[in-house]
């Protein structure tokens, strides 16, 4: 289990939290990131009563840490019905006049030649710069390194498959705020916990735009 707070919660909030869930059984592990504030939770406690007890502090939320496969599986459950309840949101706003197939489309100017997808173009990147993508039902990051060289990985940690990572332009690493993993450009895993690399993609270049290719 996570808990995810603001990134300014106080330490009185902190505190508290972890005076509520220690006699529950859990140890808590406390990272501040610029996105959010993670505790991480260890322990054998029941899931059911934690959540009963934290109901109490507000802008405290409870994540369970899920199996790689249960992860997908809520993530394409959660996919289907965002699209499912946007389509037929829209449709409803314009009297059904436009075809159902229109929603089967990508949105004009997503498409580049063939399969490429435009993700940026080289003036917006300046080096040692990210950019967030969310991509074929995925969250990554397109960074350029010092060289000037494009690179895209995945932006969710291998450790848990739960937590964003953030790129650190003086280090040139993607840093976890969850428990302090790293990982370069590469996708090569610099500074554990985590041990299994991140997914990376190509980024081809035509001319000063920047695209990834579509999976097969």
């Amino acid at each position: 289990m996570i808990l995810v707070l603001d990134p300014k919660a106080p330490q009185e909030l902190l505190d508290a939290v972890q005076r509520t869930v220690e006699p529950l059984g859990w140890r808590c592990e406390i990272s501040r990131g610029a996105d959010q504030t993670v505790i991480g939770l260890s322990g054998d406690g029941d899931p059911a009563l934690l959540e009963s007890a934290l109901a109490a502090h507000e802008g405290v939320d409870v994540i369970p840490i899920l199996s790689r496969q249960e992860y997908q599986r809520l993530r394409v459950r959660r996919r289907m019905m965002t699209g499912l309840a946007a389509g037929l949101g829209l449709l409803t706003a314009m009297g059904g006049a436009v075809p159902v197939v229109g929603f089967l489309l990508p949105p004009k100017g997503m498409l580049g030649e063939g399969n490429l997808v435009k993700v940026g173009t080289t003036p917006e990147m300046q080096q040692r710069a990210s950019k967030p993508l969310l991509l074929f039902g995925r969250s990554m990051l397109l960074i350029r390194d010092e060289r000037g060289r494009f690179h895209a990985t995945s932006a969710i940690c291998t450790h848990m498959n739960v937590c964003h990572l953030e790129w650190n332009e003086r280090r040139n690493l993607l840093e976890c705020p969850c428990h302090g993993g790293a990982f370069d450009v590469h996708g090569n895993v610099v500074r554990g916990p985590a041990s299994i690399p991140l997914p990376t993609y190509p980024v081809e270049q035509l001319g000063e735009d920047l695209y990834l290719r579509r999976e097969s």
